[in-house]
């Protein structure tokens, strides 16, 4: 589904513009995605983008997660400092830091990736987790 909406907006935003393999950073990049009922699904932002066929190299990712609602309700963000998107498997991961919030939790650490399909944070290491919500009966 990434491509459909990655081939449209280059051919919008980038009409005459060098090829999907250019080295030229694209400045301000934002590249929503949308489900099959025509509602957000998530929403990539960055400051700076270098943009090929197949990845996205992202600087200060801004990544927006959507329940998929008609009310565009906003599940998760996810902040990195660089991270790259992999079209093709709906990846996104970086090798720095990421900070990942919802109303319930929020979550540190560095080496991460998400899975967009199986809708999967994973951090590999210094992993830190505060909760929003009262924990009853954690420890029994």
């Amino acid at each position: 589904m990434w491509r459909f909406v990655f081939i449209g907006l280059l051919s919008s935003v980038l009409t005459g513009a060098s090829p999907l393999t250019s080295q030229t950073p694209v400045s301000n990049f934002r590249l929503p995605t949308f489900n099959q009922e025509g509602h957000r699904s998530m929403l990539i932002q960055g400051a700076s983008a270098v943009v090929n066929s197949s990845q996205i190299e992202l600087t200060e990712l801004n990544l927006t997660l959507f329940a998929g609602d008609p009310k565009d309700t906003i599940e998760t963000i996810i902040l990195s400092p660089q991270a790259v998107a992999e079209l093709d498997n709906e990846r996104i991961h970086g090798a720095q830091t990421v900070r990942v919030i919802r109303d319930d939790l929020e979550i540190t650490g560095v080496q991460w990736s998400y899975d967009h399909r199986a809708k999967k944070v994973s951090i590999a290491t210094k992993a830190r987790i505060v909760f929003h919500a009262p924990l009853p009966d954690i420890l029994k």
